[in-house]
């Protein structure tokens, strides 16, 4: 009995974020529905619900793929990998794996601080367009004068050769999301 009530549970937490969706799907159904019968026709019940079905979910992939998405905060420093919090997946694992072979044995800091290095350049960029709709190789002026210096020398110079410790990273990565 008490497995009963648990799976219940997760089904409700999975759902939350949904709730609202599936209410919104059940009361236009129901209205359809109910407007098709007092009009004296006989709605087909299960094939409208199937069609109001496939649309809403082409219409939430939509919205769910195009709608601004926020910024996130993944703290490289004290974190905790075996969270299920956001930002837990391979590309974090792999990377907090790497900055730790690189950190503590050694194990391939060039290729990871080329890596690194690229991967914040076009961070750099993504947030110079979105922030400023500038290109920096089209408007290289442009960019240098609303980029903030230590930015900007990382985006066209060479990196810092200790760009794998944690305690080199951290601060570059909070600049570029408080920019």
């Amino acid at each position: 009995m008490s497995v009963l009530p648990s799976r219940l549970d997760a089904m409700r937490v999975a759902l939350r974020p949904w709730r609202r969706r599936l209410v919104g799907l059940v009361a236009v159904w129901a209205g359809i529905s109910l407007l098709t019968a007092a009009l004296g026709l006989r709605p087909d019940v299960p094939g409208l619900l199937a069609i109001l079905l496939a649309v809403a979910l082409v219409v939430w992939h939509v919205l769910d793929h195009t709608a601004p998405q926020h910024l996130t905060v993944w703290p490289l420093v004290d974190s905790e990998l075996g969270s299920q919090g956001r930002g837990n997946d391979f590309r974090v694992a792999n990377l907090a794996g790497r900055l730790e072979a690189a950190d503590a044995r050694a194990e391939g800091r060039e290729s990871l601080v080329h890596d690194l290095h690229l991967q914040l350049q076009g961070l750099i960029r993504e947030r110079l367009f979105a922030k400023h709709g500038i290109i920096a190789e089209e408007e290289p002026k442009w960019a240098q004068g609303v980029t903030p210096p230590d930015l900007w020398d990382l985006l066209v110079g060479l990196p810092p050769p200790d760009l794998y410790r944690p305690q080199r990273l951290d601060p570059i990565l909070r600049r570029i999301e408080q920019w």
